[in-house]
């Protein structure tokens, strides 16, 4: 059964809406200002927030000076901001016109020529620029399903999943596990993962990530070795001040899936890590992604 929103949840929702239906009357120059701005008064609010970024910084960037990893945290917050008033447009202008603020594409022939070999085709991205172009981008592109995780807001799930869905995109939640995942494979279409975040050890693996081992799904290897799928990982970028976006397609290359599951776990990760330092304030610092740790190391929050 569905769990229901609370009053307070879906006033939160209601006023996401109004936010972003606002945002998406704007100019593209004055909705990225507007977005900077909001983010600037985050990093002065969320205090708590600001030191899980800080710590995370610290990790990724450890010969970077203090001072500079301050700038670098103003950037990073500055772009959350840009990040949740661009889902504006994305969710809420007419299909066409939220899909032209994508304006460059690379690596998008490699998926079509992978797709015609008909074992269908693993698609990765992160948290990282503007993740909600990408899905929009491969759901017009590629009949594709995309795994998602729900938030702890019905309400605000219900949004999402109207967002991500509305350019053709099949969504399976990750409770469902990975069968949907597996049936879209076999049909030879593609399939969609962000497996960018903390996991339960449970479930993942402990893999080095900005040179810190980080509790990591090893679903990708274990997709792609079951029907030797090639895999791609797609990054949107955000082009400076509301000039839109780019979409960077890079393969795993042959020697992906190794088989093993720590070792493509740690090849995933290098790939994200490759994919954050081109624009490291895009990425999702906020996040505890090394809030699990193995025996012998400390958790850093």
């Amino acid at each position: 059964m569905a769990q229901e929103s609370t009053l307070g949840q879906k006033v939160l929702a209601q006023w996401a809406v109004l936010t972003l239906r606002l945002a998406a009357l704007l100019p593209d120059a004055l909705r990225a200002m507007a977005g900077a701005g909001l983010g600037c008064v985050a990093m002065l609010i969320l205090r708590r927030t600001c030191r899980v970024v800080d710590t995370n910084l610290a990790i990724a960037y450890p010969a970077v000076s203090p001072k500079e990893r301050r700038r670098l945290r103003r950037r990073h917050f500055r772009a959350l901001g840009q990040t949740a008033l661009d889902l504006g447009p994305l969710w809420y202008w007419p299909l066409p016109r939220a899909l032209g603020l994508i304006r460059e594409v690379s690596g998008a022939a490699a998926v079509d020529a992978a797709l015609a070999e008909g074992r269908g085709v693993i698609l990765f991205t992160a948290h990282l620029g503007a993740w909600e172009a990408a899905v929009l981008y491969i759901g017009q592109r590629w009949p594709v399903t995309v795994m998602y995780m729900d938030t702890r807001n019905p309400a605000i799930n219900a949004l999402m999943v109207q967002g991500r869905g509305r350019s053709g995109a099949h969504l399976s939640k990750k409770e469902n596990g990975i069968r949907p995942l597996l049936q879209a494979l076999k049909q030879g279409t593609a399939v969609g993962v962000l497996p960018d975040q903390n996991v339960d050890p449970s479930e993942g693996v402990y893999a080095p990530f900005f040179g810190r081992p980080a509790c990591t799904t090893p679903l990708l290897g274990r997709l792609a070795v079951r029907r030797g799928t090639p895999v791609f990982g797609l990054f949107a970028y955000r082009l400076p001040w509301g000039k839109g976006f780019r979409v960077e397609i890079v393969p795993m290359g042959p020697q992906f899936p190794s088989g093993d599951a720590e070792q493509d776990a740690a090849a995933m990760n290098r790939s994200l890590e490759q994919a954050i330092r081109r624009a490291p304030e895009q990425y999702w610092w906020v996040h505890r992604r090394f809030k699990d740790q193995p025996p012998g190391w400390t958790p850093p929050y």
